[in-house]
Formats: C-alpha cells, sequence, structure tokens
C-alpha cells in the first residue's frame, strides 16, 4: 500500500524554496556561485542550497522516509541505492535547467518526485517565476494548480507534429537518422529543460518529447505527470518507463498511434517489443 502524500505541505516547502533561496539568486549569482561539475554542466549556490533546505524538511512530511538529490548523488553515487528499497523516497532536482538560471534565463524549474516500491507516486513541478505549480499522484491525475490537465488524444500527421527531440546524448548509432528526419515535424523546440517541456506537454502545447539519458530526477516526476494526463509514455522499444532502472530512452506521446509513428521516424532501428 502506499503511503499518503502531504500535498499542500509539499507545495508549501516548494514555494518556500523558490521564494526564500532559488529567485534571490536569479540573475544576481556572484563569481563563486557557479560551479562547472563537468563540462557543459554547472551547479549554483542556488543548486545546493535549495536541495539542503528540500533535503532537510521533506522526510519530516513521511515517516520513514529517505531523501536524494542530485547534487547530492553527484557527490556520493551510491545513494541511489535508496531506490532499490521499498521505502518512500523523496527525489529532489533543486534546479532543472540551471544553464538557463546561470544565464538569467527564465526556463527553469524546481521538480521533486516521491518513489515507492519502484514506481513513481508523487510528482510536482515549480515554476519559480510565475509560481505554476504542476502536479500528479498515480491514479489521480495531474494538475496546474486545481485545474486538471489531459492531453488531446486526438492523432495529427508528423507535419503537424510539435514536439522535443534531444539528440545530444543519442549514441552514434542512432543520432544520425534521428537529427536527419526532424523536418519531418512542424516545430521542435530547443529549450534543454524537463521541468519546462513535461508541462507544456501536459498543457497541449507539445505533442511528444524524446529523450535519451533519462535521470531519474529530470524525467521520474515529469513521466508521471505526463501519464496521468493520458499521454503514453515508453522506454524507445516500448516497454513501460521505470524510474529505478538505468536504461536509455524516453517517449511520450499523446497516443499509442502516435507514438509508434514518431518511434519508427525517430529511431527506426530500435525494434518495438509486444
Amino acid at each position: 500500500m502506499y503511503v499518503n502524500i502531504p500535498h499542500a505541505q509539499v507545495e508549501a516547502l516548494l514555494r518556500e524554496a523558490a521564494t526564500q533561496i532559488v529567485m534571490p539568486f536569479w540573475r544576481n549569482l556572484g563569481r563563486d556561485d557557479v560551479t562547472e561539475k563537468s563540462a557543459g554542466d554547472v551547479t549554483t549556490s542556488a543548486d545546493t542550497r535549495c536541495e539542503a533546505f528540500l533535503s532537510s524538511r521533506l522526510p519530516g512530511l513521511i515517516e520513514g522516509s529517505l531523501v536524494l538529490g542530485e547534487e547530492s548523488v553527484y557527490d556520493d553515487p551510491d545513494l541511489l541505492a535508496a531506490l532499490q528499497t521499498d521505502a518512500p523516497v523523496w527525489v529532489i532536482d533543486p534546479l532543472d535547467g540551471t544553464k538557463y538560471f546561470a544565464a538569467g534565463q527564465p526556463e527553469f524549474a524546481i521538480m521533486v518526485c516521491l518513489i515507492q516500491s519502484g514506481l513513481t507516486i508523487g510528482a510536482w513541478i515549480l515554476n519559480p517565476i510565475d509560481g505554476q505549480l504542476t502536479s500528479a499522484e498515480r491514479g489521480c491525475g495531474a494538475f496546474q494548480g486545481d485545474r486538471p490537465l489531459t492531453v488531446d488524444p486526438s492523432s495529427v500527421p508528423l507535419d503537424r507534429m510539435r514536439g522535443v527531440v534531444a539528440t545530444w546524448y543519442l549514441p552514434d548509432s542512432l543520432r544520425p537518422t534521428a537529427e536527419a528526419v526532424l523536418g519531418s515535424f512542424l516545430y521542435i523546440e530547443r529549450t534543454r529543460c524537463a521541468g519546462y517541456n513535461y508541462p507544456s506537454f501536459a498543457k497541449n502545447e507539445l505533442h511528444f518529447l524524446f529523450f535519451y539519458r533519462t535521470l531519474v530526477w529530470d524525467h521520474a516526476p515529469g513521466a508521471l505527470i505526463a501519464q496521468e494526463a493520458g499521454g503514453f509514455v515508453r522506454r524507445l522499444d516500448g516497454r513501460e518507463y521505470s524510474p529505478v532502472d538505468d536504461r536509455k530512452g524516453l517517449l511520450c506521446a499523446t497516443n499509442p498511434e502516435m507514438w509508434l509513428s514518431i518511434q519508427r521516424t525517430l529511431v527506426p532501428s530500435v525494434s518495438v517489443v509486444g
């Protein structure tokens, strides 16, 4: 049996983190507030302080729950073992879209999800600028604020589809084909921020999302929101997405038929099971 989720308390903590920690740093970062973790991958004081705050407060909402965050896992990858337990685990992306944040651009979000027994059971994505909270609970739907979100299941041809195609992590065996067919779609969103992309999908601004690297803090929150909004969410081979495995690739579409059409267009060499 899954735990009862204290949505109001989670929302309050996210909003406190946004107003008291994240936003004071936006367009106000000092030289010592930005650190390069690896080539093209940075973290900021806003990331580390937001994660520390949420990590100290979220476990108190559910007795026996554990917590892991993007920055803590970077320092100690063994923390991921918590996902293999039956305990509820809070997963924190303290600032998705850090490179945009560091550049003073608005495409960033705070993301949290709750995973229990290998399944994402709760998800929250907060836009700190406009205060919009997109959330979901397994089996209970997806919402922006109090408004239910439902994707339009109508099928459209490729040349009318709008979506995200993240090719930068694709292996050499898949990238050339995917990049060669991008012109088949009406519009490809270039923003590299899952916390921006998933709410856009759930609000019917995008027909599909295609990713290859699927770190749990980047995609478990949005994948649940997409699924609870009625989207069809699968690995590239058609298998169900799990937040606790290390497989690559994720494709969300507004219905199974469109999912298959997009999959056959972008990665035709990947066989679909079932």
